[in-house]
């Protein structure tokens, strides 16, 4: 019984605490609403009125029940730390849009230092606040509150003496929603401080320019101090996804991620998958020499891609890497031939997309047709192409052929038959779009299966009257049912 009293204790407690931030909360934003809280004149107590002594023990109320309520984002209970950070943010769009302190008449004035208390709690070293700071996902899409939390990251980065594995994930999980616009796109009219009824009279507020110059200043400064953390596992894999997507053209030197990449390509496996775009970039765009690009790329066509999480991603990007018409013909040779060759060993729903993917080839480099029927290819038992040499310049493909997909025109799945029938017709003018195949699953295809229209074929030549009545049937006269 004393347990089950102090759990109603702990539940009336967590009760209690959630009804007096969320009428806090309601009070402190109708008193925005209504203008009572702003900053008094400064002058002595004596000679403030009883409205200014009013407005100003108003504004010390609020800035202390801003103070509990970041500290409530340390809380034992998960729900009032939802709600305390939810309440925080609305308070700090309201005081926005009604600054306490005079702002020069602007009537836009980011509160940018009660960001900076929030977000100096949420990065903490001690508590892992990464789903907290997923509520912080919409807020991230505006434009102002996007760049002014980028600015608060270095700050609060440069003055961050312990970096551990709670602090990264931490720092991570916003660092990650940091996403600077380029600096020729149209300006973004979503702003954090403008509710739907301030957008329809937005000319009459003051429009915030993303300073695109100073963010990248901000996101160099930063990049420069994370790329020499000791990242975990996790953090290792999602920057090397994040970096090519969002950080790399904003660099102002892209190259001091060579050695980061060149490492993290050179480790095989899904790290490798993973490092391909950063490599890729820095070798197509930025200038870098790297001749075994290729052929790297071409030793990670293994059957264990089609179980590897990030598959889609992998052919995706491969279908840029080869697109290039500076390609010589060996090399395109032998890609295809290995798709080909792993096309016997891959998952049904892998196939059809290699297939497409070697279609794809084929159109873009006509030269490589001689592989659909190649006069001068010998006896399959004395195939020219070596699927164990990892050189594709060595591995004989362009004396081969596409034996492998002919074989696959009597797949016992459908689908899969009617993807290799590129190889007896006329080639497709218009490639095949990868991605609605680099992500198919067996239900998918079993799904497909089942709503195909199957035309009904005849068993018989003269329609039955019943069992055994059949015209010049034996068996009508060897039984008799009753």
């Amino acid at each position: 019984m004393p347990e089950a009293s102090e759990r109603e204790s702990a539940d009336d407690k967590e009760e209690t605490l959630s009804g007096a931030i969320t009428s806090l909360h309601a009070i402190f934003i109708f008193l925005f609403q209504e203008g009572d809280l702003v900053q008094p004149k400064i002058m002595p107590e004596d000679l403030l009125s009883p409205s200014d002594k009013y407005k100003k023990w108003l504004i010390e109320r609020f800035k202390e029940t801003h103070t509990q309520l970041i500290i409530l984002l340390t809380h034992e209970e998960k729900s009032i730390q939802e709600l305390s950070i939810v309440c925080l943010l609305k308070l700090l769009a309201a005081e926005g849009k009604h600054p306490i302190s005079d702002k020069s008449g602007k009537k836009y004035a980011f509160p940018d230092q009660q960001l900076k208390a929030i977000l100096k709690n949420l990065i903490s070293e001690t508590q892992d606040n990464c789903s907290l700071l997923t509520l912080m996902l919409e807020a991230m899409t505006f434009a102002d509150f996007n760049y002014w939390t980028l600015k608060h990251l270095e700050n609060i980065l440069k003055q961050q003496k312990e970096i551990n594995a709670i602090f990264m994930n931490n720092f991570f999980a916003l660092l990650e929603l940091v996403d600077i616009p380029e600096e020729n796109a149209p300006e973004s009219q979503q702003l954090f401080l403008l509710s739907d009824e301030d957008a329809e009279n937005e000319e009459e507020h003051y429009s915030f320019t993303y300073p695109t110059t100073e963010a990248k200043k901000h996101l160099n400064s930063i990049w420069q101090r994370v790329i020499k953390w000791n990242l975990t596992p996790d953090l290792y894999r999602r920057s090397l996804v994040l970096i090519p997507d969002k950080v790399l053209h904003h660099m102002k030197q892209p190259l001091l991620f060579t050695d980061f990449f060149m490492e993290s390509y050179d480790l095989g496996g899904p790290i490798s998958l993973l490092a391909l775009q950063g490599v890729f970039i820095l070798v197509n765009k930025y200038n870098l020499d790297y001749p075994d690009f290729y052929k790297k790329l071409y030793r990670l066509y293994e059957p264990t891609v089609f179980h590897a999480k990030y598959r889609a991603r992998f052919f995706m990007l491969c279908d840029k890497f080869l697109s290039s018409s500076h390609l010589p013909g060996y090399l395109v040779a032998a890609f295809a031939k290995r798709m080909s060759w792993l096309a016997l060993q891959a998952p049904a729903p892998c196939i059809v997309m290699l297939l497409h993917f070697i279609v794809n080839l084929l159109i873009r480099y006509p030269n490589l047709r001689v592989l659909i029927h190649n006069p001068d290819v010998p006896e399959l038992e004395n195939d020219p192409f070596d699927p164990m040499e990892p050189d594709p310049a060595k591995c004989g493909a362009s004396n081969s052929s596409l034996w492998e997909v002919a074989s696959l025109k009597h797949h016992v799945l459908p689908e899969v038959a009617k993807a290799a029938g590129f190889i007896h017709k006329n080639l497709p003018i218009i490639e095949h779009n990868l991605g609605d195949k680099v992500e198919e699953t067996y239900e998918e295809m079993y799904e497909r299966a089942c709503k195909m229209k199957v035309k009904t074929t005849a068993t018989t030549f003269h329609k039955p009257e019943g069992l055994f009545k059949y015209q010049d049937d034996v068996m009508s006269d060897m039984w008799s049912l009753t």
